[in-house]
């Protein structure tokens, strides 16, 4: 059962992973001059709409990433859950094959 755990960290690495991108993925969004957006007439209105393209785009997949984040953080929660699961049978699985009851160290012995 050692895997498990293991794979609910590397998930909640990759959440992390997928939270700083979506905060740093609009933290670089270049300025609304390199779109060319402070030229006057045509061309200024074309590159203010790229510009809000851009921003727009870079915003979506940076609520994308959040998601995706918090999904592979309950995906996380949910593997150590069932690892933790897994011990608990396992160790009553156990008693069972020995012929002990499960709840024998709280009565005083095997029924």
């Amino acid at each position: 059962m050692d895997r498990l755990p293991a794979l609910a960290a590397r998930l909640d690495e990759a959440s992390d992973t997928l939270r700083t991108l979506a905060r740093s993925v609009t933290a670089t969004d270049p300025a609304h001059p390199a779109f060319g957006a402070d030229a006057a007439g045509r061309p200024g209105e074309v590159g203010r709409a790229l510009h809000r393209q851009w921003v727009a785009a870079t915003e979506q997949r940076a609520r994308e990433a959040t998601a995706a984040a918090a999904r592979l953080a309950a995906a996380a929660t949910a593997v150590r859950s069932a690892a933790e699961r897994y011990v608990d049978t396992d160790a009553a699985a156990e008693h069972r094959l020995r012929g002990l009851d499960p709840s024998a160290h709280r009565t005083g012995g095997p029924r």
